[in-house]
């Protein structure tokens, strides 16, 4: 099997190709409420990867006594300037998610996460993607997925359903001795998604079992991060049952999935008049009476245009409506 770091590499080195022979290059959008430790961790992660492939990165940091109409109309302005946008989660419990995921565009949802989205959910699509990278055919597989959350279970099922796997979604109400049954006699691949460290072990796998697909992030007794599944044992007792690792399995099969969707979304041209909607947004509310933008890095603060569209010459949201 193709690694999934190899994989990610690969696809990364293909995107920042095609990136190179663009007039624009792609935009997304990054906002984050509140200073969570771990979204600050993944939201570098992302920049990084932006970095990388040539993708120029918007990154807002707002507060987390932020109203929740107060973001949305933050969400609403940066529809103006980016491809795609994500806002990070998790949100402050004042503010409802389902309205947030709302109110990015379904064309700039490339995190996938509305009902109505053009983008598959990034983990999912990341799974498909490279199991057909690795010439792995589900269709006609027996495929049991543990977990069946709006981001990850759901959406692989029906993927997977679309591409005619037979497939059996258990979760948390399912009866441990029927899912142990199935993972052990009848899986050609499992893909566990439900955040317990090392939840299966390899007497739950059965030695037909080709793939086991890994999803979980969890933390083990002594505070090492692993995934759902004990690797460790069971590739040492089911050598022929390949398991992707944690770290450096799904997770950045979701990444190369996100930058895939960011440059799509560019492709489809759905941004254009980004500053003139902006200024225009931005006038219609009153913004320029009402605040001023503060705390700009050194090159918005020697940039003429700051505070009446986007700096072309920098990648701060300050430059266009000010960080406060």
């Amino acid at each position: 099997m193709v690694t999934c770091k190899d994989y990610a590499q690969f696809v990364k080195n293909k995107l920042k190709t095609k990136i190179k022979g663009m007039e624009k290059k792609p935009v997304l959008a990054i906002i984050q409420v509140g200073d969570n430790q771990a979204s600050n961790s993944y939201v570098k992660g992302k920049i990084k990867d932006c970095e990388e492939v040539g993708i120029r990165c918007i990154v807002s940091k707002l507060d987390k006594a932020i109203e929740e109409h107060e973001l949305l109309y933050h969400i609403e302005l940066t529809t103006c300037v980016a491809d795609g946008i994500i806002v990070q989660l998790p949100l402050p419990k004042h503010i409802n998610v389902e309205h947030v995921k709302n109110a990015i565009p379904k064309e700039k949802d490339v995190d996938g996460f509305r009902q109505d989205s053009k983008f598959d959910c990034c983990t999912p699509k990341g799974i498909i993607d490279w199991l057909y990278f690795n010439g792995y055919d589900v269709c006609g597989k027996n495929v049991v997925v543990l977990g069946r959350s709006e981001i990850v279970g759901k959406p692989l099922v029906n993927m997977l359903i679309d591409r005619g796997a037979t497939v059996t979604c258990c979760n948390s109400h399912t009866d441990y001795g029927y899912e142990t049954q199935i993972t052990n006699n009848d899986a050609d691949v499992i893909v566990s998604a439900i955040g317990k460290a090392k939840f299966l072990d390899w007497a739950d796998i059965g030695s037909d079992c080709e793939i086991v697909i890994d999803v979980g992030i969890n933390r083990d007794d002594a505070g090492k991060l692993c995934g759902d599944v004990n690797r460790e044992s069971v590739e040492k007792l089911r050598p022929d049952t390949y398991v992707t690792p944690v770290p450096g399995g799904v997770g950045l099969l979701t990444r190369v999935s996100l930058l895939k969707n960011v440059v799509e979304a560019h492709e489809n041209g759905y941004t254009e008049n980004a500053v003139e909607d902006a200024i225009s947004l931005l006038r219609k509310n009153d913004y320029f009476v009402r605040k001023i933008p503060k705390n700009l890095c050194e090159t918005a603060k020697g940039c003429s245009e700051t505070g009446c569209g986007e700096c072309l010459d920098c990648s701060c949201f300050a430059c266009m409506i000010g960080n406060e």
